[in-house]
């Protein structure tokens, strides 16, 4: 009772103080006061301010800014970017340090929901530049807490691991509940993927997670706990604790998307305990969600009980629906494809209009064969020109891309010496460390963008384009393409391929198919690198699992054990 009437005081006293025409500066400063405790009131009062009250670019800025961090606070999904960005160039303009940290952070949230991941990362990277030279360690570590998070999308969990104990320590420094809660789960989901060794431990820290959420009842984290608690619980057969923490998650769900995964976990905990019926109603219910992750394990699992109750001409149908969402779910995460993509439709749309105008050439033939020659020689100077231009824009990123390398490789080694040479303090070591495992993670971006550079990359995916769209390709992987295949992986992933071969009795062709599962390129799709069928993929992976690599756990993926050798 107390906090609302609080918000009302402040929201009354806001609303005042527009009504009198008083500074708008120190109006949005109160707002700002708002944000953090009351959101929901900071919201209503920028909202009820309008745009052609700011006469200075200032407070224009500074507008954009806090209603762009009041609405994501509100947990409203932002996916323009247009009014941030009129903060961004302000202060980037201004150089406002601490103002330049939020507003690159927030631009960096609006393409993280765009699931323009390397775009966000940049904004995250600029964003936490700025906030360590203001020393502000709570932004910093809810910087770190996103680039933690689109690491384990990418199913990079070593990195995305110590990121967020990054953000963690931070968490814990600034006292900030809901940010250690968040970390502390996420880790926890990280080791559920990690395998059955280390349940016991994410257990342990996805509960202390939920308990820190109770604590502050904030019901946002209390749903996303436990829902990892009823995922986890299911994969470690405790299908009544699943159903517990299934039904807390809804209970506490406020989105559509949130709700729809949150009846999948709640079907598949009622399947765990053999309640059929209950799976079947709440799998189904799940079926409306828009994600087609989503839908995938829904049909997945209705194929389960369909089987379970020998209805198999059912459970074929459940099958193939969730074969076809699970592609389409393949295929629209490769649609959102950056630099690499970018250059070959460049390439292919030069050649597109080349070829169209080459067609209205042949057309004008006849009005004689001097008109036809010249109008060719025109298109085709213009063709190779825009070629040139294209490779030598490519050839200048390329260096780019070297020279940024070169001098993280600098700064690692810099930093390394300092560590190991001088007689730190544990905190001015910690800070160093941190500092290091930073510029590292850099370089594995800039590494990971040259990899995606490559020729040999960007030729698989024109082979996979092409099955994609005539089930055939007329380019094809020979000798040369394997041995480079084999040396970009390495430069990625630090000579991965020779421990590999020190480590395991593998074959070349094993070789070649381990190098393929640390692509981003779909399991369903290295068939057509490969030119084989998916069983003889399933196959090979299966004889390098259990054969070569003597792993009896079937719960793990072979990019799990490759994850590991990183």
């Amino acid at each position: 009772m107390k906090s609302k009437f609080l918000a009302i005081l402040l929201f009354t006293s806001c609303i005042i103080a527009a009504c009198t025409r008083s500074s708008l500066n120190t109006q949005l400063v109160q707002a700002d006061s708002l944000i953090q405790k009351l959101p929901d009131s900071a919201l209503h009062f920028l909202q009820s301010i309008q745009s052609k009250e700011f006469h200075s670019a200032a407070d224009r800025a500074y507008y954009a800014l806090l209603l762009t961090q009041v609405k994501d606070k509100n947990f409203i999904l932002q996916t323009e970017d247009s009014l941030i960005r009129i903060a961004v160039q302000y202060y980037d303009s201004t150089k406002n340090t601490a103002m330049q940290a939020r507003a690159h952070y927030y631009l960096g949230c609006i393409w993280r929901n765009k699931d323009d991941h390397p775009e966000a990362l940049k904004e995250f990277f600029k964003a936490i530049t700025y906030s360590k030279k203001v020393f502000d360690n709570s932004l910093s570590g809810h910087i770190y807490n996103n680039i933690a998070y689109l690491y384990y999308l990418q199913r990079l969990n070593g990195q995305a691991d110590s990121i967020y104990q990054i953000a963690e320590k931070l968490a814990i420094v600034e006292k900030d509940s809901i940010l250690w809660a968040d970390a502390l789960s996420q880790r926890g989901m990280i080791g559920i993927r990690k395998g059955k060794e280390c349940y016991q431990e994410a257990e342990q820290k996805i509960l202390h997670a939920f308990n820190i959420s109770c604590n502050i009842n904030q019901r946002n984290m209390i749903a996303k706990t436990a829902y990892s608690l009823s995922l986890l619980y299911g994969r470690m057969n405790m299908g009544e604790k699943a159903v517990e923490f299934a039904k807390l998650n809804i209970s506490n769900q406020y989105n559509s998307n949130a709700l729809d995964r949150a009846y999948l976990v709640l079907g598949d905990a009622y399947y765990k305990i053999s309640q059929y019926d209950s799976a079947s109603i709440y799998l189904n219910k799940s079926l409306y969600s828009e994600d087609y992750y989503t839908k995938a394990g829904a049909y997945m699992r209705l194929a389960d009980i369909a089987k379970k109750q020998g209805q198999l001409e059912k459970a074929l149908e459940m099958e193939r629906k969730y074969s076809s969402y699970l592609d389409s779910a393949q295929q629209k995460q490769q649609s959102a494809e950056i630099v690499t993509t970018e250059k070959n439709i460049l390439i292919q749309r030069k050649q597109s209009e080349f070829k169209a105008n080459l067609g209205q050439v042949y057309y004008y033939i006849t009005a004689g064969i001097t008109i036809f020659l010249a109008l060719f020689l025109v298109l085709w100077k213009r063709y190779k020109k825009e070629i040139i231009n294209f490779k030598q824009k490519e050839i200048e990123l390329n260096k780019k891309t070297e020279e940024l390398l070169q001098k993280k490789n600098e700064q690692i080694s810099f930093l390394q010496k300092e560590i190991e040479l001088h007689n730190y303090s544990q905190t001015e070591k910690q800070t160093l460390k941190e500092e290091l495992h930073t510029l590292k993670t850099e370089r594995q971006v800039l590494l990971k963008e040259s990899y995606e550079h490559s020729e040999v990359y960007v030729k698989m995916k024109r082979i996979i384009q092409s099955y994609k769209k005539t089930d055939k390709s007329s380019e094809h992987f020979d000798e040369e393409d394997w041995k480079q295949l084999i040396a970009e992986t390495d430069i990625r992933w630090n000579d991965i391929t020779i421990r590999l071969a020190t480590r395991y009795p593998l074959s070349q062709d094993e070789i070649h198919l381990c190098c393929l599962y640390l692509t981003d390129i779909p399991t369903s799709h290295l068939r057509y690198i490969m030119e084989c069928s998916r069983d003889a993929i399933y196959k090979k992976t299966k004889k390098i699992l259990e054969q070569k690599m003597k792993c009896a756990d079937k719960s793990t993926s072979l990019r799990d054990i490759l994850e590991k050798l990183l």
